[in-house]
């Protein structure tokens, strides 16, 4: 019986395993469908075409969607910018390029199968069979304002979720100065204007030096975050400097206190060889699913409580020449980061007001300002999500949340694990949110290796 595989989302992740389906394709699969709702397939908001020229946070050498040729990316980058070198950050829509050139040769290179690229939106996932179909019996995907697609297998690729909806957030909706999501276009500002970024994360990074492509003559910035911490530069070091299995660190994993001690250690060790303590980062990245897998509950939520945030800015690295950008910002006065929390915001005009209070202070202080600009980073808890796809799995019963709330919960090879606690053989996830069962599994490398290995289990499954 004729087969058919339909992805939903067009992004990175969707984009590269559609690649690796159409080059590998499970027996009697006649047809893979990928399903976008945006304009572009392969671009997404990650690697859009934007006025400001947004770099990459990864190196050229380092993006390859392809783990069989690793400077694959580079060699495309390198055919109209031809001293490209390993090591430089280049702009994000050059990506998106490369992402849609690897769909079409993947597309071209494949014998009797069927790609099919539908632009609109999957609202829902059921299993339209009579009772007795038997569990591997199609599903059917609707699509709003289309018949709905039977599958075999359905994987959800949808990519980051917007940042979360801010309790203050409803009653500005509208108001010129508000702009609830970074990606969107931004406010052309002057030296006379005042903006307000939420969040010090790398998306804050972007926002800042976008509104503040114009200097000296740029507004004045100021940033809210909990702690306040900025993300650290990159630099060139070598990936593989540090050494070993990494079984004295995930012999730690009972203790997350015993893992920092361990990881401490690590560094200080590498520093005192003349190295670079992102070795030891890129180190504990590559054990962290193993890691995050081996530790209690309890110790995970205390990762996420008290370490994660000091983790994100080691790890989640700036690009250095934006990392200089921001430095030289903050040093002619133009940015201002802080730690604090916002108490209130209200309509003043076609300004707002902004109450918020300083870490560590009871005092209130206030300023009005002509942008406030929410770059919070995705929001990854499924409770809050507002995409009707994901609302419509979850009620009913195809996905579930973790119980820290960092994502869905997975099993092998990404099944969807539904209200009953069963994983899926036919629904999968693959995108971000896997960092409930893996921790991380944002980065281009890593989302990757999960659709190379979900494309070959399914395979390897149907033939």
């Amino acid at each position: 019986m004729p087969k058919r595989v339909v992805i939903v989302g067009g992004g990175f992740s969707g984009t590269v395993v559609a690649a690796n389906l159409l080059r590998r394709a499970p027996a009697r699969c006649t047809e893979i469908v990928l399903i976008e709702r945006g304009p572009e397939i392969g671009r997404g908001l990650a690697y859009a075409v934007h006025d400001h020229p947004y770099l990459l946070n990864v190196p050229a050498g380092r993006l390859s969607a392809d783990s069989r040729e690793p400077l694959q990316f580079l060699h495309f980058a390198r055919r109209t910018r031809p001293d490209a070198d390993a090591e430089e950050f280049l702009p994000r829509h050059l990506y998106g390029a490369y992402l849609q050139e690897f769909l079409l040769q993947a597309e071209r290179a494949s014998r009797g199968i069927a790609f099919t690229r539908v632009t609109g939106e999957a609202t829902r996932v059921s299993r339209p069979d009579p009772p007795g179909g038997g569990a591997t019996s199609a599903l059917a995907v609707e699509i709003d304002g289309r018949e709905p697609l039977a599958a075999q297998w359905v994987i959800l690729a949808p990519g980051n979720p917007p940042p979360a909806a801010l309790p203050w957030a409803e009653s500005l909706a509208g108001h010129p100065a508000y702009h609830d999501h970074p990606w969107k276009p931004l406010p052309r500002l002057g030296e006379e204007h005042r903006a307000l970024i939420i969040g010090n994360g790398l998306t804050m990074a972007d926002v800042a030096s976008a509104l503040c492509h114009e200097a000296p003559r740029a507004p004045h910035v100021m940033t809210v975050s909990r702690r306040g911490l900025v993300p650290l530069p990159q630099s060139t070091f070598h990936a593989a400097a540090v050494r070993g299995d990494g079984a004295g660190l995930l012999a730690c994993a009972g203790s997350i206190r015993r893992v920092l001690v361990a990881s401490r250690s690590m560094a200080r060790e590498v520093a005192e060889h003349g190295g670079d303590w992102r070795e030891v980062v890129t180190f504990i990245r590559n054990l962290a699913p193993a890691l995050w897998q081996r530790l209690p509950e309890a110790e995970r939520r205390r990762f996420v409580r008290h370490l994660q945030g000091h983790w994100d800015v080691h790890r989640h690295r700036l690009p250095p020449q934006l990392a200089e950008r921001i430095r030289v910002l903050r040093r002619d006065g133009h940015l201002s980061i802080n730690a604090g929390r916002i108490e209130s915001v209200a309509a003043d005009g076609d300004r707002l007001q902004v109450t918020w209070r300083r870490r560590g202070s009871a005092t209130l202080s206030s300023v009005t300002v002509d942008a406030l600009i929410n770059a919070m980073g995705p929001n990854y808890r499924l409770e809050d999500s507002r995409d009707r796809l994901m609302l419509a799995l979850r009620s009913d019963g195809w996905i579930a949340a973790d119980a820290l709330h960092l994502g869905l919960r997975t099993g092998p090879h990404g099944g969807c694990i539904g209200a009953d606690g069963a994983a899926s053989g036919q629904l999968f996830y693959l995108g971000p949110m896997l960092r409930a069962s893996h921790w991380e599994s944002t980065a281009a490398a890593e989302l990757r290796n999960h659709a190379e290995h979900l494309a070959r289990h399914l395979a390897d499954t149907a033939a």
